[in-house]
């Protein structure tokens, strides 16, 4: 059988599954039978939608678990694994968790709105430049809040820094030959 056979027949396999025709999918694995080839490739498939049922019921359950979590413990962290850049978001979500004293009641207010404002941090976190840019795009504050608001920016990320980092050293790899260490 061809390669171009093979994937005709292993489409045909995914069609049938989708529809749960059971006699074509009875047909195919006959024919696979007789083609080592055939069989090799179905079974390749079966393996990768395995591995895409477990990753997506593992996305399903943490989404389930971060939902009953946000909704239950509104003050609770739910860490995620870091994507992108740090957003004003993300900042505004650690001063909502972590609020330092004596901010006024203005400030609150503001870290309400900012807390759905998926907007990068801009490069610059000096306090006057990250005060003029977080007013222009969100509105005049207390000076407090804009100390604060660049602690926690400046907390997350080296945060993030710190998990990357994690992530690489921590990354699996070829398992060694036994006797070398």
């Amino acid at each position: 059988m061809t390669d171009r056979d093979i994937d005709r027949l292993a489409a045909a396999y995914l069609d049938a599954l989708d529809r749960g025709d059971l006699d074509a999918l009875d047909r195919i694995w006959e024919l696979a039978a007789a083609d080592p080839g055939l069989e090799q490739a179905l079974q390749e498939l079966h393996a990768a939608l395995d591995a895409e049922d477990r990753r997506d019921a593992g996305q399903r359950v943490a989404a389930a678990v971060a939902a009953a979590v946000e909704q239950h413990l509104p003050s609770a962290e739910v860490l995620r694994p870091a994507g992108g850049p740090v957003t004003a978001a993300d900042v505004a979500d650690e001063l909502f968790r972590h609020t330092p004293g004596r901010l006024p009641a203005e400030a609150h207010a503001l870290n309400e709105k900012v807390r759905s404002a998926r907007v990068p941090l801009p490069d610059d976190l000096g306090l006057s430049r990250l005060a003029a840019w977080g007013e222009a795009q969100f509105g005049a504050a207390p000076a407090e809040y804009w100390k604060a608001f660049r602690q926690a920016a400046i907390k997350l990320e080296l945060r993030r820094a710190a998990e990357a980092e994690y992530h690489l050293a921590a990354r699996t790899g070829q398992p060694r030959p036994e006797g070398r260490p």
